[in-house]
């Protein structure tokens, strides 16, 4: 992974990667970038079925579809269609630490 680069926007440090939909890449920078960035920006985020959860309308249940969380980071992303497994998902997620660099 290269150098994690800032771009500072007023007084929060944000960065920016493209992912490419590896998991382990994302965990790696949610989890070094704790103490450097307060807003990451992933392009291509990972998207996987979790589970399904019980329903009332169907016998299969409700699709629950998901991308990497972190207990430091907050998580932003625009769901798609979450009834159909397979569709096109959002391909930016937003990561807010929880407790802004000072």
């Amino acid at each position: 992974m290269r150098d994690l680069d800032a771009l500072v926007v007023g007084s929060f440090k944000v960065f920016c990667q493209n992912v490419n939909r590896n998991v382990a890449l994302l965990e790696s920078i949610l989890a070094s970038s704790m103490e450097r960035f307060d807003i990451i920006f992933i392009q291509e985020p990972p998207w996987w079925l979790i589970r399904h959860a019980p329903s009332g309308a169907s016998t299969e249940g409700e699709l629950v579809i998901g991308t990497t969380i972190h207990p430091d980071w907050g998580l932003i992303v625009h769901h798609a269609d979450l009834q159909n497994e397979g569709t096109d998902n959002s391909h930016v997620a937003v990561y807010v630490h929880k407790q802004p660099i000072q």
